[in-house]
């Protein structure tokens, strides 16, 4: 992993899947941080992968050189967003992300990306050369959103790996930039014409991403788009998807409609 950026819309698996490629590639890394935007990466901590902090406005005070040892001394670490707006939180990911580039050998995920990288308004340096130079520093990162069209143009076009799921709004659909047809991430079409073989779904052909739900109403997996700037390109089901740590990402209750 060095620049991978990790989108779909609410709803389909996002968190989860970011879970299992943080836990999966935190044993690669001397240095990893989570700044999870909702708290909902602590099943990370529970398995023992990383370690929790709260950052709250005493945190948000740290300086630079604060966080950076801080992070030297920690390992991996979840560090939840507690009581900051996020024009505040952004300013604490500018600093932890400064620091994690100093020590390189690192893993930043970046949570809920488009506000820490938001396409309108400056976006400060530290955020913005993680996405461009930050692989010339051994600063891996992990950008999760479920607006594309709301996230930086600059670390949309950086990043050489994506894993990609479906989006309702075709603002966001605009923003993917792929060598097939970005109507596999279209949930309002039936089939993708000149869908490419790799991105085929083994039991339907080809028809957009897909996600799969129990009786209860429970999403139970996910289909999304591997491709790298190699040409590579596959199509991910996370029906088959396993990790030691517990995912705590609430799904919120159905609305039931009325008794017509």
């Amino acid at each position: 992993m060095t620049r991978r950026l990790l989108g779909a819309m609410s709803g389909h698996g996002k968190s989860y899947l970011a879970q299992s490629l943080i836990e999966r590639n935190i044993p690669e890394f001397e240095h990893v941080a989570v700044l999870d935007f909702k708290d909902e990466y602590r099943g990370l901590v529970k398995a023992g992968f990383a370690s929790h902090f709260i950052v709250g406005p005493k945190e948000a005070a740290w300086n630079v050189s604060v966080w950076e040892s801080f992070l030297a001394e920690n390992g991996a670490v979840v560090l939840a967003r507690y009581n900051l707006p996020p024009d505040e939180w952004q300013t604490v990911c500018a600093r932890i992300i400064k620091a994690a580039r100093r020590l390189g050998d690192s893993l930043t995920a970046i949570d809920e990306a488009h506000f820490v990288a938001p396409q309108t308004g400056k976006v400060p340096d530290a955020i913005e050369g993680l996405a461009t130079t930050g692989r010339g520093e051994g600063a891996s990162s992990l950008w999760i959103t479920q607006r594309l069209a709301k996230l930086e143009k600059t670390v949309v076009s950086q990043c050489d790996e994506t894993v990609l799921g479906a989006f309702a709004a075709k603002q966001d659909r605009n923003q993917i930039q792929a060598e097939y047809p970005v109507d596999v991430h279209n949930p309002a079409v039936s089939r993708v014409s000149s869908l490419p073989e790799e991105l085929h779904a083994p039991d339907a052909g080809p028809v957009p991403l897909r996600q799969f739900e129990d009786d209860a109403g429970h999403t139970i997996g996910s289909e999304w788009v591997f491709a790298n700037t190699a040409g590579e390109m596959d199509r991910w089901d996370t029906r088959n998807l396993s990790m030691e740590s517990t995912h705590y990402g609430p799904e919120g209750n159905p609305i039931h409609d009325p008794n017509l």
